[in-house]
């Protein structure tokens, strides 16, 4: 594990659902040294539990005071000039923001966009959804941490069909092309050469 040579470089990981950003940030700072990882649905999740929702609309206002303290973080992390990693399904909405914060701070950025076949990422994220590993939060627009059973079964309220996937998909446009772009074919977890992504990550810092 090495750091890279200009510390002020931020590392966006992004695509849509189900594209196994998580694994992908995970494998990616096992090779990168002094990486502030800073995590949106983190926040969110700290939320749901702290003050939970009734709604659609408060789940909605939640997300975005969790976004408000997210961007602050990275904030922070910019103003003290450390290297930093963010993962989360970043699209078109997020990039302003972004765009504006390595601006302001005169940061590098590297874009690692995963995407690959919508019906197998289709698939993967909704087997994901109900393997009992994901916040409840996440999936269900009614949720308070005291009320709620681990284990309880519900539906999704939020969940679409493959159409609607694609629709999503589509209209928000995961590829925000921050800095340096880095695109990942997703479709076969087990072909991904993250040794060679890394690679392209120091060698584009060098420059």
């Amino acid at each position: 594990m090495k750091n890279l040579e200009n510390p002020k470089t931020l590392i966006i990981v992004t695509g849509g659902p189900g594209t196994g950003k998580s694994y992908a940030a995970a494998k990616l700072r096992e090779s990168i040294g002094s990486l502030t990882i800073l995590s949106y649905d983190t926040i969110k999740e700290k939320n749901f539990d702290l003050y939970g929702f009734d709604n659609e609309r408060q789940k909605t206002e939640l997300n975005e005071f969790g976004l408000e303290e997210f961007y602050l973080c990275v904030r922070k992390a910019m103003w003290k000039g450390e290297t930093i990693m963010i993962e989360y399904p970043f699209y078109q909405k997020h990039k302003p923001k972004l765009e504006e914060l390595i601006g302001e701070y005169d940061y590098q950025a590297i874009t690692v966009y995963l995407y690959g076949d919508l019906r197998t990422i289709y698939d993967r994220g909704a087997r994901r959804d109900y393997d009992g590993n994901r916040h409840p939060g996440h999936l269900t627009n009614h949720y308070h941490v005291e009320t709620f059973r681990k284990g309880d079964a519900f539906v999704a309220d939020d969940s679409l069909d493959y159409e609607g996937f694609v629709k999503q998909m589509e209209k928000k446009n995961y590829d925000i092309r921050l800095g340096y772009n880095i695109p990942v074919d997703v479709t076969d977890l087990s072909a991904i050469d993250y040794d060679a992504v890394v690679s392209e990550i120091f060698a584009h810092c060098r420059g």
